[in-house]
């Protein structure tokens, strides 16, 4: 997987001084700790997915079996309104 760099402009300084203090408290580095606060709020942990697909994003395979046909009718067309 590529690593992207980024530049944050205008963090508060609160907030600097708290992702100083748990850099401090946990012994790694402030990018380190910024990457893991990251990855926590997107993913909810500091592990990062093993693939691209976005499954564990939208759950996949987690959908009831019903699930299809209830929204079968939503994917008819119309013909009425295409005239």
């Amino acid at each position: 997987m590529t690593k992207i760099q980024y530049t944050i402009r205008n963090i508060p300084p609160s907030v600097d001084r708290v992702i100083r203090k748990r850099a401090n408290q946990s012994g790694k580095s402030f990018n380190q700790t910024v990457v893991d606060l990251l990855s926590l709020q997107t993913f909810g942990t500091t592990k990062q997915p093993v693939d691209d697909n976005f499954d564990w994003l939208f759950g996949a395979n987690t959908l009831d079996e019903s699930f299809d046909e209830a929204i079968k009718d939503l994917s008819q067309i119309d013909k009425k309104l295409w005239q």
